[in-house]
């Protein structure tokens, strides 16, 4: 079962807070490399093997992979795969790496949803399980089981989805688990939050179509259609890469909801480009058809 090693704080000297021990390393940590497009069963056979579970890289690509090519499994799906063996999970944004220390030395993995590297449009889970000082630990199904990053390097990495992370427990474990997520255990509050930080964002780095995502998103979960529409306009015309679209369909939920068919069809298609059996994309062009034809019919 999970064991944590801990050193003890020096917190003015390491800059963790105050409570928290300067190091932290999670014990029974799995890791294999990853076959094509694989990181996701990779990271659930990371986070099952913590806490106590032996699955195959086989088996859980078979249960959360449409196809062996299928390029693109969702934190959702992560979750409800884990879920399958009794683990909780929470999916939140707007993390920051104080409550990845504060989860780390609450005993608790956190898989975080990152680019694959600076530089790259490529969306890569890895799992978090330790620290020291300035610095985290990971596990990364492509670069390795001892991946350290900077905090600079993981916050970057992160922003590419405005630092979303999964946290899956044990019913034993959500006491702790609530407690180091503190407010953010509710959903409205977590996108607040997000909303919070993202408007800073686009004020201090306008031009920075990642920012106007987040706000997008956030908005788009507390009911702000109309803005969040908005918001997604203005991450497009910055320039997400198309491959996003793959990724995070959330400008097309907006679109939809708007009634602004014709732009979810004409960015569902780039994305279609890179997985034409997207089952996600593919749903949004259905939905966004079958509107404009309702329109030209009446």
């Amino acid at each position: 079962m999970f064991r944590l090693k801990l050193v003890a704080a020096l917190p003015l000297l390491l800059g963790v807070a105050a409570g928290l021990p300067a190091s932290v390393t999670l014990d029974n940590i799995r890791h294999e490399p990853q076959g094509p497009d694989n990181c996701a069963p990779v990271t659930a056979l990371t986070v099952l093997g913590y806490y106590g579970t032996r699955i195959t890289q086989g088996q859980a690509a078979q249960a959360m992979k449409d196809s062996p090519r299928d390029p693109q499994v969702t934190s959702l799906e992560l979750a409800a795969y884990l879920g399958s063996f009794g683990l909780r999970s929470m999916i939140r944004s707007a993390g920051t790496p104080e409550l990845l220390r504060t989860l780390l030395a609450a005993g608790v993995p956190v898989v975080l949803q990152q680019r694959l590297q600076a530089g790259s449009n490529v969306a890569h889970f890895r799992t978090v399980y330790g620290y020291q000082g300035g610095r985290f630990l990971t596990s990364d199904p492509l670069l390795g089981a001892k991946l350290w990053l900077t905090e600079a390097e993981l916050v970057n990495l992160w922003h590419f989805y405005n630092g979303e992370y999964l946290v899956a427990y044990p019913p034993a474990k959500e006491g702790a688990v609530y407690a180091a997520l503190g407010g953010n255990v509710r959903a409205a509050t977590n996108w607040q939050r997000l909303k919070t930080i993202s408007e800073q964002n686009v004020k201090a780095r306008p031009s920075d179509p990642y920012n106007w995502w987040g706000l997008g998103k956030a908005n788009l979960r507390l009911g702000n259609i109309k803005a969040a529409a908005a918001n997604f306009d203005r991450a497009v015309a910055l320039g997400v890469p198309s491959l996003y679209y793959l990724y995070r369909q959330e400008a097309f939920e907006a679109w939809t909801q708007a009634g602004q068919h014709s732009k979810t069809l004409k960015y569902v298609q780039l994305g279609l480009r890179h997985d034409q059996n997207s089952k996600e994309l593919l749903r949004f062009r259905s939905l966004a058809q079958k509107a404009l034809e309702r329109t030209s019919s009446g």
